[in-house]
């Protein structure tokens, strides 16, 4: 499934995460604590996720890799 960045955003914080922009332009970093940092690119279309060193599109991928439980509501 597809969402908007603002969706993105808006799923990330009700797991306890906190956007952050970064010096790069069009990067967004999410920390929580006791999850690893998302980082997150958008060209509007399409999201780039980060977590340590692995990268993926899908938000649940990078949301497993950082941490985060409880994913039902995430498609």
């Amino acid at each position: 499934m597809s969402y908007s960045a603002q969706k993105v955003i808006e799923i990330l914080e009700k797991k306890g995460f906190v956007p952050e922009e970064s010096e790069r332009f069009d990067v967004l970093h999410f920390r929580a604590p006791g999850y690893k940092e998302i980082k997150m690119k958008s060209d509007g279309i399409k999201h780039n996720f980060k977590v340590l060193t692995k990268f993926t599109t899908n938000l649940r991928t990078a949301m497993e890799w950082a941490g985060v439980e409880d994913l039902e509501d995430v498609a």
